[in-house]
């Protein structure tokens, strides 16, 4: 199963200001180049992030993008959740009507643990503990070691050191 492009972007973004605007607006041109991801790109991510409340935006000459709540109070889900547009990781799960299958579909309820079990792995990770990581020099191998994660271990293939 793979998530939208949007839904890694807009992680990625999110993290990014919650790293670098620390001390004022951080501008979507700067953040475009260091996730080398198109700006146009995500500025149409960023809209939805400021309707849904996670980002503002500031005009003017020192404006930019800055998170428009604490890291403490979002997860990686919550983020996700937006982005893909539910936990739901198959059409039919979200409207049986549209499946032609549904009412004798055994697979179906299969499909929807394995949303609300993902959706429980991203809520455990609040964007304060990214930034903390990244504030560390975390990287993924040291990541995957960090949260015991064996399955996380195999997917780097080989541990990735700090800072690299």
């Amino acid at each position: 199963m793979r998530l939208l492009t949007n839904s890694r972007y807009g992680t990625r973004m999110l993290l990014d200001v919650a790293v670098h605007g620390r001390n004022g607006p951080v501008l979507m041109r700067d953040v475009a180049e260091r996730l080398g991801v198109s700006q146009k790109y995500l500025e149409k991510i960023a809209r939805q992030l400021k309707e849904a409340g996670f980002l503002k935006a500031q005009r003017g000459p020192n404006g930019g993008h800055t998170l428009a709540r604490d890291v403490t109070t979002f997860t990686v889900g919550d983020v996700v959740r937006l982005l893909e547009g539910g936990t739901d990781i198959v059409g039919c799960g979200r409207d049986e009507e549209g499946c032609t299958h549904a009412p004798g579909c055994l697979t179906r309820m299969l499909w929807k643990e394995a949303g609300i079990a993902m959706f429980e792995r991203l809520d455990r990770f609040t964007f304060a503990e990214l930034v903390a990581y990244s504030d560390q020099g975390v990287r993924f191998g040291d990541f995957c070691q960090t949260i015991e994660d064996e399955h996380c271990r195999h997917a780097s293939g080989s541990r990735a050191r700090k800072g690299a």
